[in-house]
């Protein structure tokens, strides 16, 4: 189904994922225009990328802001596709590894980010004095970097081939080197997702096309099996930012056309 004049939605801000609520105003095959209250929290102005959430399909509407009058938001389309599952290509460090039939999947996980919480403070209690609340905030936020190589380096990403990869919340597709795979097999992956600060992923998924284009080389793809709330978003959250990096660098390129 489309989005219709009158119909009550959802948007985020990109690359956000706090929704708030609108009305489709008008729509037409290029532009979107929305009523948002007069009340609404989000800062919505020209240039600002918006993901549109219709509540009657699971397709998701991904759009530039071009313009504002009042409540009346307009918004250019540029990307259509299933709810959370923008792919994307990219070269990241990934790991495979075969299961063996009837080998039980753990479950999914994500490492990284540790400090965030402290670092994100910006006041304490009055017993403590400002400057060593400072310098423990930048000793936690350092030794989080450090927790991180750690994981990183125990999951022997820091020496993983970067690979190219084209990727969703719904699966993964890359290249091999050897002929293993065949069509339903269980592969655990483990990737580096190139974010700030990088997240790591460990994550399992099932052959569902093994390509063999030049004698040698097997490009799979994976649907996910299992993943986490924790590790979907993650993932999500990757794709939309590396999409909204994609649309910008396309305009940039045409404006200097």
């Amino acid at each position: 189904m489309a989005l219709r004049s009158g119909e009550t939605i959802t948007y985020c801000m990109m690359p956000g994922m706090q929704r708030y609520g609108a009305i489709v105003q008008s729509v037409d095959n290029d532009a979107i225009v929305l009523h948002v209250p007069a009340d609404s929290p989000a800062k919505l102005v020209p240039g600002q990328y918006v993901m549109i959430s219709d509540a009657s399909d699971d397709v998701d509407y991904y759009n530039e802001i071009i313009g504002r009058e009042g409540n009346a938001v307009r918004l250019k389309r540029v990307w259509t596709g299933k709810r959370g599952y923008f792919r994307v290509d990219d070269r990241f460090p990934v790991i495979h590894k075969k299961m063996n039939v009837g080998e039980a999947l753990p479950e999914s996980r994500i490492y990284g980010g540790y400090g965030q919480e402290i670092a994100e403070l910006e006041t304490t209690d009055d017993t403590m004095n400002p400057r060593l609340w400072r310098m423990l905030v930048d000793i936690n936020a350092k030794l989080g970097l450090i927790l991180e190589h750690i994981n990183v380096e125990s999951e022997g990403l820091t020496k993983a081939e970067r690979r190219a990869v084209n990727i969703s919340a719904s699966g993964i597709r890359f290249a091999v080197e050897h002929d293993d795979i065949g069509m339903g097999d269980l592969i655990e992956i483990k990737m580096l997702l190139p974010t700030n600060p990088a997240v790591g992923i460990v994550a399992h998924g099932k052959a569902v096309r093994v390509e063999k284009p030049v004698a040698g080389t097997t490009i799979v793809s994976l649907n996910f099996i299992g993943l986490t709330e924790e590790v979907r978003d993650a993932i999500i959250q990757y794709t939309l930012k590396r999409q909204r990096d994609i649309v910008r660098r396309y305009r940039e390129q045409d404006q200097g056309a």
